[in-house]
């Protein structure tokens, strides 16, 4: 994994079998990001695991195929005391066909290319709502 970041943009380009999840925390940690919003990426995947919350838990449906990563977006928040990408993403097969939804898992394949956008002036965290952890954010105080 390489990367540069700014106040302004974080650009990450992951490599062979870098973990998505873990990359985009790990550069939030290093860098001070609590908060941000996954803009973009793309690149190519050869594994994800996508969840589907039924209210209760995530049914889970997992591909060990390559992967064009073709959209990729979602944000940076707390969840608990930890650092929580939440990430939604399209994917192509060779035929074109497309797969897409909530990501649990992926795994960098040759090349992937992510923006992020750190948020200043609003701290996103999560909260229980009596169905599960959603997004609560706050404004910073100045």
């Amino acid at each position: 994994m390489r990367y540069a970041a700014s106040e302004e943009v974080v650009v990450i380009r992951l490599t062979e079998g870098d973990d998505v999840h873990d990359s985009i925390s790990q550069v939030c940690r290093e860098n001070n990001i609590d908060s941000a919003m996954v803009v973009t990426g793309l690149g190519m995947v050869s594994h994800i695991t996508f969840g589907w919350f039924t209210g209760n838990e995530y049914l889970t449906e997992t591909h060990d195929d390559t992967f064009e990563l073709i959209g990729l977006n979602g944000n940076v928040s707390y969840k608990g005391n930890k650092l929580y990408p939440h990430l939604h993403g399209i994917f192509s097969r060779e035929d074109h066909s497309v797969l897409g939804g909530h990501i649990l898992k992926a795994t960098a394949h040759n090349n992937i290319e992510i923006f992020i956008k750190p948020i200043q002036t609003i701290f996103l965290n999560r909260d229980f709502d009596g169905w599960f952890d959603a997004l609560a954010p706050e404004k910073r105080s100045s």
